[in-house]
């Protein structure tokens, strides 16, 4: 089972300060990776940090703007001058917005187009440079099931994603001669910030539980072991991929 571990790798998550990013962060921790944190939010990457450290892993924060080109550079070239080496990009960075198509501002767009999709564009070009002169490396965008399926209110948040699932592709496609991986998973109802209101109101989460087969909630936890078997050598034949991981809502 030691294709499944990631020691001497060193991963870059962005997102990391909280819900899916923290939680998938901290597995390529223990699974033996080294780890560079990017977010916007300092406290919640030192908690991340700290997080990793208690469990005997390595870590280091990077506060970045993934909204910024210039600090979505400067936060790959720190994990290759810090570390070496970039062996992995976890892209789980995002912003959700919920609101009626016809409400969407011009300030709404451009705020969650740069990061869904912009800002992780740029992240996988920086990392992507390095990763064709070594010859290998690995990218884990973090999708939803808007990707797929059309979700009342959340039109431009799922246009994004949609885009973030081609973006997967067609790296998958250009890079995959050079040994580099790109693969995305898709999320479906996870307990997060994102997802805290609308799960918050009793009669919306019963029926969200009654439509999933496995009939809960996911956690950010659930997305770890995925995370980690795309990171790693046992994955290696796997590309171009929008995995579900969504306790079986999308296949009702």
């Amino acid at each position: 089972m030691t294709s499944f571990r990631l020691d001497g790798k060193v991963a870059l998550v962005n997102g990391a300060s909280r819900g899916i990013g923290q939680a998938i962060a901290i597995g390529m921790a223990e699974a033996g990776a080294e780890v560079v944190l990017a977010a916007r939010t300092v406290s919640g990457l030192d908690d991340t940090a700290a997080a990793i450290s208690m469990a005997g892993g390595r870590a280091i924060t990077a506060p970045t703007d993934v909204r910024d080109f210039g600090q979505v550079e400067q936060m790959v070239e720190r994990t290759v001058s810090e570390f070496g080496q970039i062996d992995i990009l976890v892209n789980a960075a995002g912003v959700a917005l919920r609101q009626p198509a016809v409400d969407v501002t011009e300030e709404d767009f451009d705020t969650v187009y740069a990061t869904n999709i912009r800002g992780l564009t740029f992240a996988c070009a920086a990392a992507g440079r390095h990763f064709l002169a070594q010859e290998s490396g690995r990218i884990i965008n973090i999708a939803s099931l808007a990707s797929l399926i059309g979700v009342p209110g959340r039109a431009l948040y799922g246009s994004t994603k949609g885009a973030l699932s081609q973006l997967t592709k067609a790296l998958a496609v250009e890079w995959g001669p050079h040994n580099v991986c790109v693969n995305a998973i898709a999320p479906g109802w996870i307990a997060t910030d994102f997802t805290r209101t609308v799960l918050a109101q009793p009669a919306f989460k019963e029926r969200i539980e009654e439509r999933t087969p496995l009939r809960r909630i996911g956690l950010p936890e659930d997305l770890v072991g995925l995370a980690v078997f795309l990171a790693s050598p046992a994955s290696s034949f796997l590309t171009g991929q929008l995995i579900c991981l969504d306790g079986g809502y999308s296949a009702g």
